[in-house]
């Protein structure tokens, strides 16, 4: 009976899906056909659907929204890939490792991949091309290192994930930490070998003076991140708080410091900040209507079933887990996946013993992967837009780097100490 119903509510909500229909709507639709086919009292519809938001620590996703639409639009882009330029510009290759190692930093400041994508490919794919790199690898290393955007903290799928598990917003930020180091690390590994073998151009070493001049143009904008987290961890702020904090943070910076955000900006800054918010909020509203039936229909219990029909082994499970969302991120976005897949997985995860810190480490670094493939892959696309290059090229030239990104999700996957050591450091 219980795969029945499960059957019942994912069933028509992927066929309108893959139809194209809005996935608040298409969930809705859904929970609403349940509810009127097994007679449950329609009551429940309005109710649940308020209380999805019903809560104070959602307002953190406007505000770490609002946050990275200030910094990027407040002079930090040009800012940090000039500073990183000077340090290592001058290395075979040098500005493909420069959007990557911009990319890293600016991680710590938006929280989104697309933003990441936007922000610096805006920059560095034009000069890329004017400086003889081919334009398919120049979307290339723009779109993987644009994966780093969420898994480097602040993060704003770990602030999704965390209120969908109740979970610590500080533990998840803190186990993406050594991961997104991590796949900067291989990001610039792969890099280099390919412009070596390629013999990609190198920009003239830059001066103590000038390395020194670009990093104090940029310091304002590299410490963001120290100040996010360090209001977190030492319990000044919370997570939703420090999204203020961040706000006015970017706010002051953009207009008083560089002097690049006028006040004529701000409705258009708004503007974005408030689509982005709802389309993701609207989902979370949807959710709680969804979670209801989960809960109260136990059809997370007919998932732990399926699953350990095959295995109750949670290195097992953790490689189906993988191979499910690395699929899904072939079709569906993240925040879809976060708020439909993840409360039917919990159970399971709780069930084979999986900490749900590591588990929200590894299914946002499956989602981030998923932006790098067909047929759906936002971050392919976008780049591959913005460059004007061929797709099929793209994705020939995003080979090598997939390959670096799912090693470092092997060893997230299955070394769970190298994601957990710095949230077990700090949260005892």
């Amino acid at each position: 009976m219980e795969f029945v119903q499960l059957g019942t509510l994912m069933g028509p909500m992927l066929v309108l899906m893959f139809l194209g229909v809005p996935i608040f709507l298409a969930m809705g639709m859904a929970c609403f056909f349940f509810v009127v086919i097994f007679d449950l009292p329609t009551m429940i519809l309005a109710k649940s659907y308020v209380s999805g938001l019903a809560s104070y620590d959602f307002l953190a996703l406007p505000f770490y929204f609002l946050a990275g639409d200030l910094m990027s639009g407040g002079g930090i882009t040009q800012r940090l890939v000039k500073f990183c330029q000077s340090l290592i510009g001058h290395v075979k290759g040098g500005l493909s490792h420069v959007t990557i190692v911009g990319d890293m930093i600016f991680s710590g400041v938006s929280g989104s991949a697309v933003v990441d994508a936007s922000a610096i490919g805006s920059v560095m794919i034009t000069s890329m091309k004017e400086n003889g790199f081919p334009p398919a690898y120049t979307a290339a290393v723009n779109a993987a290192a644009a994966t780093m955007g969420p898994i480097i903290p602040p993060s704003i799928p770990m602030v999704v994930y965390g209120l969908i598990a109740q979970l610590s917003i500080g533990k998840l930020f803190l186990a993406g930490a050594a991961p997104g180091i991590l796949m900067g690390v291989y990001l610039l590994i792969v890099s280099f070998i390919l412009s070596r073998r390629r013999n990609y151009p190198a920009s003239k070493r830059a001066t103590l003076g000038q390395i020194l001049r670009a990093g104090v143009n940029a310091f304002p904008a590299v410490i963001m991140p120290g100040i996010i987290l360090g209001g977190i961890l030492t319990g000044v702020v919370t997570p939703t708080e420090a999204g203020v904090v961040a706000v006015v943070y970017g706010f002051i910076i953009g207009c008083f410091v560089y002097k690049e955000l006028r006040i004529k900006d701000l409705p258009k800054v708004l503007g974005h900040t408030m689509a982005n918010s709802a389309t993701v909020l609207i989902i979370i509203a949807t959710t709680g209507l969804f979670c209801w039936i989960i809960a109260n229909m136990g059809l997370g219990n007919a998932l732990v079933k399926l699953f350990l029909s095959v295995s109750n082994n949670k290195w097992v499970i953790l490689g189906i887990i993988n191979i499910f969302f690395l699929l899904w991120g072939c079709f569906f976005d993240p925040v879809t996946a976060l708020v439909i897949i993840v409360p039917i997985l919990i159970p399971l995860v709780q069930q084979v013993g999986i900490d749900l810190v590591h588990f929200g480490l590894v299914v946002v670094l499956n989602l981030m992967i998923g932006l790098l493939t067909p047929p759906v892959g936002m971050l392919l696309y976008l780049c591959t837009s913005m460059a004007q290059a061929k797709l099929e090229e793209v994705i020939r030239e995003l080979i090598p780097f997939l390959i670096a990104l799912l090693l470092v999700l092997a060893i997230s996957t299955y070394v769970p100490a190298f994601v957990l050591w710095l949230p077990n450091l700090f949260f005892k």
